[in-house]
């Protein structure tokens, strides 16, 4: 049979498959969506959330599933540009992290935090190498682990590889890290060399140093390559932090009851919150937390100070890099009575813990 003749039969499949990514994104409505999520049952926080094959869920609201083929094919709306100079990273030698005497919240861009207190160094999913798996960064900030004081402490929120990245946990092992994970997790760090790991389920503590780390629920996902990593067959979720302050560092979430639950429970100094990897909304918001939910949440979570995150380095999503910062300073310019609580910082850039 010649080629001209097999071409029918190759064109057939060709033409579904590319039809079928084509395909127009369901219909989302925001409003429709925020009603969705304060009517959820705060009591199902405390439910059971491993389902019968061992994999794990969110017992309060359940995630729809959508074909990414819709969103890789669908149109894509028009951003304002952004002045990198502006809003881009900044120089940051870290030299501060060895005066222990110096509390501070440093930002190194995605959900990479280093917290300095109670003479402790805190790494929240250190993403500080030039990939995540084969997903390479869109601007790459080297940071010098020799300015790092040995036994760091590294909280882990899930599996993703923009989250647990492999380099830089292998970069952290070498200074003596103790790591703290959800459950699932230590096996993979182990593998990686880690001495010292603490799997925690949601709910549970753990005391380092006068410093106690309690994992707490996310609105997210997890999935990695490996039979042992395959999807929500680890833990995920958000850390409370509470040493000479008490730090909420949310993980990846998307914008859920339990920010009201937390508040409720807590006094929270320091809220770091996602605000990144938000559009298309129809795809990523049960996930990502966008803007007004940032907003949102650090009043539901009544926090003295809230930091945004997770945008600055990578782009995984249809909004620019550096496009959550420009909202958000646009935003508290309408906000004026929350201008002196929310911290919106550059990569790079750190604050002195009051």
């Amino acid at each position: 049979m010649g080629v001209k003749k097999l071409l029918p039969f190759f064109a057939l499949p060709a033409i579904l498959f590319i039809t079928q990514c084509v395909s127009q994104p369901p219909e989302f409505s925001e409003a429709q969506w925020h009603e969705i999520t304060r009517s959820a049952d705060s009591e199902m926080l405390y439910a059971p959330n491993t389902a019968a094959d061992g994999t794990f869920f969110n017992p309060w609201l359940k995630q729809r599933e959508h074909k990414s083929g819709s969103w890789f094919f669908s149109k894509k709306k028009k951003y304002e540009k952004i002045s990198k100079t502006q809003y881009g990273s900044v120089k940051n030698d870290y030299s501060y992290l060895s005066d222990n005497s110096f509390d501070s919240i440093s930002y190194c861009g995605h959900a990479a935090v280093i917290i300095k207190m109670n003479g402790k160094t805190i790494f929240t999913d250190p993403f500080l190498s030039r990939a995540a798996f084969i997903m390479p960064k869109d601007e790459y900030i080297k940071f010098d682990y020799s300015k790092t004081p040995q036994k760091p402490v590294v909280l882990i929120s899930h599996n993703h590889y923009d989250h647990l990245d492999k380099d830089s946990v292998k970069k952290l092992i070498k200074k003596d890290a103790v790591f703290i994970v959800p459950l699932g997790l230590k096996k993979l760090l182990t593998s990686y060399g880690a001495k010292e790991v603490h799997e925690l389920g949601w709910w549970q503590s753990v005391t380092l140093d006068s410093v106690e780390y309690t994992l707490l629920p996310a609105q997210h996902w997890s999935r990695r390559l490996g039979k042992d990593q395959g999807s929500r067959k680890t833990l995920w979720g958000g850390y409370l932090i509470q040493g000479s302050k008490t730090v909420y560092f949310s993980g990846d979430t998307g914008y859920f009851i339990g920010f009201k639950e937390f508040g409720r429970f807590w006094d929270i100094d320091y809220a770091i919150l996602g605000a990144g990897a938000y559009d298309p909304r129809w795809f990523m918001h049960y996930s990502h937390m966008n803007v007004e939910e940032f907003f949102s949440a650090s009043v539901d979570l009544k926090a003295k100070y809230a930091i945004p995150m997770h945008f600055g380095v990578i782009s995984l999503s249809d909004e620019p890099l550096l496009y959550p910062l420009f909202e958000i300073k646009n935003a508290l310019m309408e906000r004026p009575g929350l201008g002196d609580r929310v911290i919106p910082l550059r990569v790079g850039e750190f604050i002195k813990i009051q």
